[in-house]
């Protein structure tokens, strides 16, 4: 099963939170009026509870397009109901969202709290170009590039790029690429040395949106550290180039 984490920055928070906080929205589904809830309460069950986070949880309905036949009636929208798992630590400035879900997803709940509720979450977005020489400087034996995603490339016959292989952000391809003239690196894939895998490390890909993917089950315990370790290199300053 693969992990899918949000990592979204605050804006406002409530200092303490006892009923459910409820964003609303109206759309058309099959041609009437239907609203569209996003949910926001504390978890009352124990899973996946950690120290020294709050555990809250998010149900989110959203339209969707399916076509199908309930009974003699046809239809081509529904409103789905999307679960997700979200963690806050006291005195940190980011929250993690988790789910199966895509992220897109995810960002429409966050989004319809900030606009409704007091909850209030921007999109963490990260500079990969400058992530990476962040990683490099500050954690150059735990983590390494293994492939990168680049878009807006405007070279002839090459739009997007995918370059791949360990240290990829090392060949002559790369350099190239992150020196063009509005180029984007959309999404870069890392292998992080940690005891706690069988093998040693874990690959991890994070996009230029804030999330965390892996193809790999790991536990929240693990991915929330390894999330944390993460925003503690990027929150570190390059010197300065003269």
């Amino acid at each position: 099963m693969s992990t899918v984490v949000t990592i979204s920055t605050i804006v406002a928070f409530p200092d303490m939170i006892e009923e459910t906080i409820v964003g609303q929205e109206q759309v058309q589904i099959e041609g009437e009026a239907a609203t569209a809830e996003t949910r926001f309460f504390i978890a009352k069950d124990q899973t996946e509870m950690l120290e020294g986070y709050e555990r809250f949880n998010i149900r989110h309905t959203q339209k969707y397009k399916i076509e199908g036949q309930l009974g003699l009636r046809e239809f081509k929208s529904i409103l789905r109901i999307i679960n997700l798992r979200f963690y806050k630590k006291n005195n940190y400035d980011y929250t993690f969202t988790m789910g199966s879900s895509k992220a897109d997803i995810t960002h429409n709940a966050l989004n319809r709290l900030r606009e409704a509720t007091p909850v209030k979450l921007q999109p963490f977005e990260v500079n990969l170009i400058e992530a990476i020489e962040k990683f490099i400087r500050y954690s150059p034996n735990d983590i390494k590039i293994v492939s990168g995603w680049f878009s807006n490339l405007n070279l002839p016959n090459l739009t997007n790029a995918l370059l791949t292989g360990v240290d990829a952000n090392l060949g002559d391809d790369w350099q190239r690429f992150k020196d063009t003239q509005g180029v984007t690196l959309s999404n870069i894939e890392l292998q992080i040395t940690d005891n706690d895998f069988n093998n040693g490390y874990v690959k991890i890909s994070l996009s230029k949106r804030g999330i965390l993917f892996s193809h790999s089950n790991i536990t929240t315990k693990k991915v929330l550290e390894l999330a944390e370790k993460i925003l503690a290199i990027l929150a570190r300053s390059l010197p300065l180039t003269r």
